[in-house]
């Protein structure tokens, strides 16, 4: 939609009249020129959830609405709340991310849609995308751009939470991004907080609150050097900062291969600025707002360098280093003042872990990036700060994420290895379902390992399935005895990572998807005393993830009929009824997971040279990954030493060792 459109629009909205607003950066001028002389251009990220003056009580036939970015769309909902209703909602979108899909509005409620007359989506050079929307009657703002919103990111799951109200005032845009927000009639703030609590576990880091004050008044925000932040009282912590919405800026993207160029954020003139290449590659807003198009831009950076140096002040810089460590851009810092200590002790430690020559291995380079990811996530993430918010109300501490794995199994030696495996889990509320497929537990071995595991305080259910029955009936049984709201496939011979399912939980969060799961990516042959990495693609939408790390809801299991009733291939058949269903699968890393292959015994059904095909890195000996954080008593039988994490591997990372 050109500018001579949209200004036809307006002028054509009678007799109830238009409302135009943008929101993000280069969204004024356009606003601007599509102006007329009766309708005037409205800034959303100076509006604090009321309507613009002189546009009364009454809907109107028209409200368009520029979005910079994805992320602006988000920040913009909210706002939208306190505007009229119209018949007809215009929302373009200027710069998005070209990874994402077009804004085919995902409807959250049939039932308000039924008045929906026609939905008209294009892209066109200079606007993006420009959703369109007409309907028989006046509907709210907010919830077509939170359905255009959802529509850009995919899921068919709600997106971010709404925070309280009481973060109202000139920061409320930086604190409640992404959503419709609850309107509370006369209700106390712990009924109020109650309701906006994110999925359980979704943020496992500080537990921060909102600020009681502006953060635009704060002393803090305009002292000209670092040294000066040591006179202020008190300083800033975590909890001061707004929170970075994962929903838009997260790893979804992230780029193994990149370029040996190492950007530089600096303070030019007063703004902080990302500089790579010798150029600009973009400038940090006065808030320090962070969106998916800055974060796109960047993602061929082999890191970025924070040279903290005189300023504009610190809660620009600190929320830009913190939206880029949640969307796992390496960010790194020789070294960090004290003002900004508010970016949480884990995250200030990683960042000065490493150094850029040592970001030139693609492999260090992606390991560092999952944990800086992780620290950020659990600090400066949506669902994070508004757990502080409820602990700051009075409801009392959050549980984290209730997950059942179902681990079924046929061997009996392998038992307490799987138990183990599940075991060491953290950061997320563990539930086995344990199903013996034709054997007891009574079984010399068994009866010990489940001893061990209940009496480390893990919750264990124990079902002895009939021998007769195919595997994927084995697995729907165990699903039908889960108690976790989430549930989890865990093989009983492969190695796990203790943030596994920490990581999926996360990806299910940031990336709206029904299905999460890694790819099949690392293996030790057995057989051959090898490490094999391949090739693929993470951080994506997929058709296919690993069977061995299938992460979902018990919802989308009973819409589908869970798994199928097959000896093999049960994995394939839920991920295909799935995406028949309408859900989003998504690949997240495959860092913290090792197939094992033995000789014999699998229901994937390859030989040992499938996987040697010339599709990625090999290592002789046992050399998983860094995160796999490998026990040595679980290792390979004779490969107890050299496990991921030591000072030295075998082979350089990306130098093969088949002949």
């Amino acid at each position: 939609m050109s500018v001579t459109e949209l200004g036809g629009a307006l002028r054509a909205a009678s007799p109830r009249g238009a409302l135009l607003c943008h929101i993000g950066q280069g969204t004024s001028r356009l606003a601007r020129a599509a102006a007329t002389a009766d309708v005037r251009p409205t800034d959303l990220a100076q509006a604090d959830a009321a309507p613009p003056p002189g546009t009364g009580d009454g809907p109107l036939d028209l409200v368009a609405v520029l979005a910079g970015s994805i992320t602006d769309l988000r920040r913009a909902v909210p706002v939208a709340a306190g505007l009229p209703e119209a018949a007809r909602v215009l929302v373009c979108v200027r710069s998005p991310a070209t990874a994402r899909r077009p804004p085919l509005p995902a409807l959250p409620d049939a039932g308000r849609w039924t008045g929906l007359l026609d939905v008209r989506v294009r892209r066109s050079v200079g606007w993006g995308w420009t959703a369109d929307l007409f309907f028989e009657s006046p509907v709210s703002v907010a919830e077509v751009l939170a359905g255009v919103a959802r529509g850009f990111l995919g899921g068919r799951r709600g997106t971010a939470p709404a925070p309280p109200a009481e973060t109202a005032g000139p920061d409320a845009g930086l604190w409640r991004p992404g959503e419709v927000p609850l309107r509370a009639a006369g209700g106390s703030g712990r009924e109020l907080a109650s309701e906006v609590l994110p999925e359980a576990g979704e943020g496992t880091g500080d537990r921060g609150a909102p600020p009681r004050r502006s953060l635009a008044e704060g002393s803090w925000e305009r002292i000209g050097s670092p040294g000066a932040a040591d006179l202020c009282s008190p300083l800033p912590s975590v909890g001061d900062v707004p929170p970075v919405d994962e929903r838009v800026v997260n790893p979804v993207g992230f780029v193994r291969g990149c370029s040996s160029v190492v950007g530089r954020l600096v303070c030019r003139e007063g703004r902080w600025v990302l500089v790579a290449g010798g150029r600009e590659r973009w400038r940090v807003p006065d808030d320090g707002s962070v969106t998916d198009v800055d974060v796109a831009a960047v993602r061929d950076l082999r890191a970025v360098r924070v040279e903290w140096g005189r300023h504009s002040g610190p809660l620009a810089a600190v929320r830009a280093v913190a939206a880029l460590a949640v969307a796992g851009v390496p960010v790194v810092s020789s070294g960090v003042p004290v003002w900004a200590g508010c970016l949480g002790g884990s995250l200030v430690g990683l960042m000065g872990s490493v150094s850029v020559a040592g970001l030139a291995d693609a492999q260090v380079r992606e390991e560092f990036s999952v944990r800086l990811r992780r620290a950020a996530l659990g600090s400066h993430s949506v669902a994070a700060r508004w757990r502080g918010s409820a602990v700051r109300a009075g409801v009392g501490p959050v549980p984290v994420a209730s997950v059942s794995v179902v681990l079924c199994t046929r061997r009996p030696e392998m038992v307490g290895f799987a138990l183990r495996q599940v075991g060491r889990q953290r950061g997320v509320d563990v539930e086995v379902v344990l199903a013996l497929h034709g054997f007891g537990a009574g079984v010399p071995g068994v009866r010990e390992a489940v001893e061990g595991f209940r009496a480390s305080g893990g919750r264990l259910v124990v079902w002895e399935a009939p021998g007769e029955w195919v595997f994927g009936a084995v697995l729907n049984g165990a699903v039908a005895r889960a108690s976790g709201s989430l549930v989890a496939k865990m093989d009983d011979d492969d190695w796990y990572g203790p943030d596994h399912l920490s990581d999926l939980v996360w990806a299910r969060r940031y990336s709206g998807a029904d299905l999460v799961g890694t790819a099949a990516e690392y293996f030790y042959l057995e057989p051959l005393s090898l490490t094999v990495r391949w090739d693929t693609f993470s951080e994506c939408f997929a058709e296919h993830v690993s069977g061995a790390c299938l992460l979902t809801d018990r919802t989308l299991l009973e819409e589908v009929g869970g798994f199928r009733p097959l000896p093999v291939n049960e994995d394939a058949a839920l991920l295909e009824g799935a995406r028949a269903a309408g859900a989003a699968v998504y690949r997240a890393h495959g860092l913290g997971h090792v197939i094992r292959r033995a000789g014999r015994g699998h229901t994937w059904l390859e030989r040992t040279g499938f996987f040697l095909r010339d599709r990625g890195t090999q290592w002789r000996g046992w050399r998983p990954s860094a995160l796999l954080e490998s026990d040595p008593g679980d290792a390979p039988p004779g490969e107890a030493g050299g496990p991921a994490g030591a000072p030295e591997r075998a082979t350089p990372s990306g130098q093969s060792t088949s002949d």
